[in-house]
């Protein structure tokens, strides 16, 4: 307990930190134009606590500079990487995607092409590629990064993490349930060992894992699963953040597969009341999308019968 209390005050510190460091910057702004760097690192800041519009201007103001200005190639990479990390997270998939292709070629100009950085930017390519349904390209690129990576460590090391929960992901959008659990209990082995039950990543595998439990009709395990994730979220982000959102939405249909007609609710509540305070135009849209179709589980139900 006292663990998990000195982790939330540091992560009280570092939001403040990085509210005060944004602050200071922008100041002195009007003094001098931001560095490339510094505008990455604060839109990497808002990154971190779901700020992605903020992000978002940050990583294209760093962008534009990089590609008028005379860059080195890696700052360069860096810069289209980080904006295509941001328009992932915010759902611009086809942007992401483009911006990212862009970075790893220069990437590959500025390291090796078998460098790990390389890989990691492959592996977020594949993660794009997956959630635009194009599955090949998505193992293609996969199989390229986990090759980069296995020249440089163990497969059992915390390095290989990430690319094996993305080899789960794939494999359940491939309907590969059986292979796709195998690795998410891999993944979710290492993180816990390596960084402790109450991280985020292990927060994130057992995101994964609940929708595979719920895919193979187990919702027992699926609600365990997900009660943990949104537990371990909360102590890291507060009782209200939009990184909650998508677990309280799976957590709302689960308790609505499961006749749960009051907690559903309150799950959609706390969804809806989150997704509002964004001022999110985009994100509200989508968040009420998914409201609605939940609210129709019922009637889906019962008109298959």
């Amino acid at each position: 307990m006292a663990q998990n209390h000195s982790f939330s005050i540091k992560s009280g510190i570092l939001v403040l930190m990085a509210g005060l460091l944004v602050g200071m910057t922008y100041a002195k702004s009007g003094e001098r134009q931001l560095s490339t760097k510094t505008l990455r690192s604060m839109a990497r800041a808002y990154m971190a606590f779901g700020k992605y519009d903020k992000a978002h201007e940050l990583a294209a103001q760093a962008l534009r500079q990089a590609q008028t200005q005379t860059t080195e190639i890696g700052e360069l990479a860096l810069c289209l990487i980080d904006m295509g990390t941001v328009c992932s997270y915010e759902g611009l998939l086809a942007e992401a995607r483009q911006r990212l292709q862009e970075g790893v070629e220069l990437q590959k100009q500025a390291l090796l092409e078998d460098h790990p950085y390389v890989a990691q930017t492959l592996r977020m390519i594949s993660d794009v590629c997956r959630r635009q349904d194009d599955l090949e390209q998505a193992e293609t690129v996969l199989t390229q990064a986990i090759g980069i990576m296995l020249n440089h460590c163990d497969l059992q090391s915390r390095e290989m993490a990430p690319f094996i929960l993305e080899s789960a992901n794939l494999q359940f959008e491939k309907g590969q349930l059986d292979q796709a659990c195998s690795n998410y209990r891999a993944a979710l082995d290492i993180y816990e060992q390596q960084y402790g039950p109450e991280h985020l990543m292990t927060a994130n595998v057992l995101d994964r894992m609940a929708k595979l439990y719920a895919a193979q009709k187990d919702l027992g395990q699926a609600d365990q699963a997900m009660s943990k994730s949104i537990s371990i979220k909360t102590r890291i982000f507060g009782r209200y953040h939009p990184q909650l959102i998508d677990g309280w939405l799976t957590m709302a249909r689960l308790c609505k597969q499961q006749g749960q007609t009051e907690r559903c609710e309150y799950y959609l509540a706390k969804t809806t009341e989150t997704a509002a305070q964004s001022r999110n135009a985009i994100t509200l849209a989508l968040v009420y999308e998914q409201v609605n179709q939940i609210r129709r589980l019922d009637m889906v139900a019962a008109a298959a019968l």
